[in-house]
């Protein structure tokens, strides 16, 4: 190994994802949707402006391929839908539909329930701190 401090990296990265298993909630038991796609919903749905696969593509971090896959699962229970894009019929936007804001509606507190926790326990500025710091980190890599 060329790494002589392999055995702290791999603590640290063991912490990493504890505290992302503490926090990220993976979907309800019977839930209509997965996590993921809850979390494609909910960009969709606080957006600015409408979004493209590959702008999801970038924010969550994920293949173009998966966003496909998962664009298709939304659109097929309804909870989005695709629009072509005027100046280029090739590209499309997404939008949310109502359905799929009911489906946000019934689900948001279950998934930012621990976010919540967190903040109460950690206090609102160490909170701020943290996500700071959990920003800066995601715009390194």
């Amino acid at each position: 190994m060329k790494d002589k401090n392999w055995k702290e990296a791999v603590e640290q990265l063991g912490k990493i994802r504890h505290f992302s298993s503490l926090y990220v909630r993976k979907s309800r038991k019977g839930a209509l949707t997965s996590a993921q796609e809850v979390d494609l919903l909910f960009r969709v749905a606080l957006a600015k402006k409408l979004l493209t696969p590959l702008q999801l593509s970038y924010q969550m971090g994920i293949s173009k391929t998966a966003i496909s896959r998962l664009i298709e699962n939304l659109c097929k229970k309804e909870l989005i839908e695709k629009r072509r894009k005027k100046e280029d019929l090739r590209s499309y936007v997404l939008k949310i539909t109502e359905i799929g804001k009911e489906e946000l509606d019934s689900t948001y507190y279950y998934y930012l329930e621990p976010l919540y926790k967190l903040k109460r326990n950690l206090g609102k500025e160490k909170f701020q701190i943290l996500l700071k710091l959990i920003e800066e980190a995601n715009e390194k890599m």
